[in-house]
């Protein structure tokens, strides 16, 4: 089987799940209530939302040029922002190949020839940085939801433990990324704080001004279910999670769906952008190095790995 049947077999598999788990989902709850929720809807709450998953982006996209820089790709804020926006373009709506990840890769590789390996690690070193900051959220939103299953303080002590794994990561298997470990998780809580107002706004914009830290919760629990890599830009398990969550601490099913379409839908506008990049690339300007195109053709060799590097995300870049 070549390499493109391969590829297309598995797309074609994670759109079966994807849909299959938003048929499961659809199947339990009234869409017409969550059409309901959409219709009555403010739109200037709505508004807020999307600037705070628009300023959540550029940060991602700083914290993306932070990790580039630490391992010698040096590219102007510009430039970065819009191959950080053609990539988001990428993770959304084109699915197959390699990815918005992949195709980063690839092109720093080919127009600043630090090596593919320190590239991809930069892309990881992003995803991970993310889940953390993720985690930190999640327990703090758990705390301040009520504490369900009664761990008290010492679940407090999650906190410190996820950083320490964190750095242990970035230590042992990224050890580029050493010396800017703090950076990378200080960009990565600043965005995730702006994702978290985001997600408030939707909240109030459906009218929802009680259990926010519930719904918060949920929000970011599901977010990290979408780092499984058997979807399509993690549709399905999200929107799973939501259902099953809400059910379990007794909050109005209809309205989390909402909340995560909505979050989705948004996000999707904002990365709609990045077609522009499309029909202009990046680095349209820029010849590449002379004399060292061995290393495009290395970077090709890289795709299938690069590849399986980017289907370890979440959101939303978003992470």
């Amino acid at each position: 089987m070549s390499e493109k049947v391969k590829k297309l077999v598995i797309n074609l598999l994670k759109l079966a799940v994807s849909v299959a788990a938003i048929w499961w989902v659809l199947s339990r709850i009234s869409f017409k209530e969550v059409l309901i929720v959409f219709s009555t809807a403010n739109y200037w709450y709505l508004l807020l939302a999307f600037l705070f998953i628009f300023i959540s982006n550029l940060l991602s996209g700083f914290r993306q040029n932070l990790s580039f820089r630490s391992i010698g790709a040096h590219i102007s804020p510009v430039l970065n922002l819009k191959l950080f926006w053609l990539g988001m373009f990428y993770n959304l709506f084109l699915p197959g190949g390699i990815g918005g990840d992949g195709m980063k890769v690839y092109l720093v590789n080919k127009y600043r020839q630090n090596g593919v390996k320190k590239n991809i690690g930069a892309m990881l070193v992003n995803r991970v940085a993310g889940l953390v900051a993720i985690g930190f959220l999640t327990i703090g939103l758990y705390f301040l939801s009520g504490d369900t299953f009664k761990i008290g303080w010492p679940g407090w002590l999650c906190i410190p433990a996820l950083y320490a794994f964190y750095y242990f990561v970035l230590k042992y298997f990224l050890k580029s990324f050493v010396p800017i470990h703090a950076g990378l998780f200080g960009w990565s809580m600043l965005l995730q704080i702006m994702q978290l107002i985001s997600a408030m706004m939707i909240l109030y914009a459906f009218n929802q001004f009680t259990d926010t830290s519930k719904y918060l919760f949920l929000f970011f629990f599901s977010s990290i279910a979408t780092a499984l890599p058997i979807t399509i830009g993690g549709v399905g398990p999200r929107e799973i999670v939501f259902l099953l969550g809400a059910k379990f601490l007794h909050l109005d099913t209809e309205l989390s769906i909402a909340l995560s379409l909505m979050f989705y839908s948004l996000s999707a506008v904002v990365s709609l952008g990045g077609i522009y990049w499309l029909f202009f690339p990046p680095f349209r300007r820029e010849t590449t190095p002379a004399g060292k195109s061995k290393f495009t053709d290395s970077a090709q060799k890289f795709n299938l790995s690069v590849s399986n590097a980017n289907e370890t995300a979440t959101s939303a870049e978003e992470i």
